[in-house]
């Protein structure tokens, strides 16, 4: 499994069953993300979708690629994100000393890691600079109440001024008119530092948006990692072949070779406008606030670009499977930190890493409020509002019964602590007690006489 581009998990998921093609006339006010909406709620995730006649535009958009289990691990070149994370772990334990932020960088700091610089890429076969234009861009209005038209998968490409370190993040970015857009990221994110970088020098800072290209680097640039680590780097070592990048037309900032489009300008040091509402996955709007604006001077495309995007909104939606993804991959890397804890999972509804369900190994049973101790600073629970510990009989990827767990063996006196907007809950049991186990002899008379009973052997 190699795919180079989008293009050709396209091609992949067609092949499989795992596409549906829209030929059908479809607006992309609204009523795309309607339909995409619907789809991400069916039983598995629902397929991938190609729309290939969007009004007002000659290029088709792409929705819900990542939107199943399966899919999710073919973006990242594995049939298992488990045996991916298996692979990560033995990756880690091959280097010897350093913590968990170290061994990663180590590990993806070799040529298979290294983005490839090359002289050419298919993002560049047409160019545009004084007839650039966001207008030919089919962006989704998502929900009635969004401020605007918005890219939602934009791989968002900046560099520190003065150290020249580069970040690839994933940011919201809602287009205004036909040459201006507004750039959404957290005060806390690389970009935003970037961007701050250049304030205080009082220069515009050269700025690459990129739709399409590699999905590992699709999924890469959205998760946090610690430490600042190289999200292209990281890209090219899931997938054991480093990502193909080229010089922007316009700026010295390296984008993907393969990418569809490429958007090249700057934010002016000062310059600001008002950016949203935008529909959440809360199931509420984010308010209208002040952004940066990003100027666009230059684009470039393949020829015949596809367009791909996601839909933002209540849970199950494409994102909960990019979530999946990073709950199995950064497994080991917590296990570095925190050897005792046996499992993680980040529920659906928690979107990312809102919530976090981790059981504890046996051997570390009545562990849990040192545990939670150590996470309250752990890059990887920095957005958490809600983190509950488990002994190792909870099945945490059974939510169901991690929940009747806490909700019959939680004090709140006890086991529940505030630190500012984060719950934390100790749902480990202390003392002894004894499981209600049914008894093994009549567990197994009764499955011998099941069809007795008058039921069938699957019910």
């Amino acid at each position: 499994m190699s795919m180079q581009d989008i293009r050709g998990f396209v091609d992949l998921l067609e092949e499989c069953g795992e596409l549906r093609r829209i030929d059908t006339p479809v607006d992309a006010d609204l009523e795309i993300a309607a339909i995409t909406e619907r789809c991400c709620k069916l039983p598995g995730g629902g397929p991938a979708l190609f729309f290939e006649k969007v009004k007002g535009s000659e290029i088709p958009v792409l929705t819900n690629l990542f939107g199943s289990v399966k899919r999710m691990g073919w973006a990242l070149w594995t049939d298992n994100l488990d045996l991916l994370a298996q692979r990560i772990a033995r990756d880690l334990d091959k280097i010897e000393e350093g913590s968990a932020e170290a061994r990663l960088a180590h590990l993806i700091d070799t040529p298979t890691g290294l983005p490839r610089l090359i002289k050419q890429g298919s993002c560049q076969e047409t160019v545009q600079r004084d007839n650039a234009s966001f207008a030919q861009i089919p962006a989704l209005r998502s929900w009635p109440g969004d401020g605007g038209r918005y890219l939602t998968l934009p791989l968002v490409f900046t560099r520190e001024a003065g150290t020249g370190r580069g970040n690839c993040g994933m940011y919201r970015v809602q287009l205004l008119d036909e040459r201006r857009a507004t750039i959404h990221w957290a005060e806390e994110s690389d970009g935003a530092r970037h961007y701050r970088s250049w304030q205080a020098r009082g220069k515009a800072m050269p700025m690459a948006i990129a739709l399409g290209g590699d999905l590992a680097l699709l999924y890469t640039a959205g998760v946090p990692l610690p430490g600042g680590l190289d999200e292209v780097a990281f890209a090219g070592y899931l997938r054991r072949q480093p990502i193909s990048m080229v010089r922007c037309m316009s700026c010295d900032l390296q984008i993907p070779a393969a990418a569809e489009i490429v958007l090249e300008g700057y934010l002016h040091p000062s310059e600001t406008a008002i950016e949203g509402p935008f529909a959440n996955h809360t199931g509420y709007y984010v308010p209208a606030a002040s952004a940066p604006v990003f100027h666009l001077t230059t684009l470039t495309t393949r020829r015949r670009p596809l367009y791909p995007c996601t839909v933002v909104g209540p849970p199950p939606m494409e994102t909960a499977y990019l979530a999946k993804a990073s709950e199995r991959l950064f497994l080991p890397l917590l296990q570095l930190d925190c050897p005792e804890v046996q499992d993680i999972n980040f529920p659906v509804e928690g979107i990312y890493h809102g919530a976090a369900l981790l059981s504890v190994k046996p051997e570390a049973d009545g562990q849990g409020c040192l545990l939670l101790q150590k996470l309250q600073k752990h890059w990887l629970f920095k957005n958490s509002r809600l983190v509950v510990v488990f002994n190792s009989e909870v099945d945490v990827q059974n939510p169901t019964s991690s929940y009747w767990h806490v909700l019959n063996c939680v004090r709140a006196d006890r086991d529940l602590e505030i630190h500012g907007s984060r719950v934390v809950i100790d749902a480990t049991v202390r003392q002894k007690r004894k499981p209600v186990v049914a008894d093994a002899k009549i567990m197994e008379m009764v499955d011998e006489r099941w069809n007795e009973y008058g039921f069938s052997a699957n019910k």
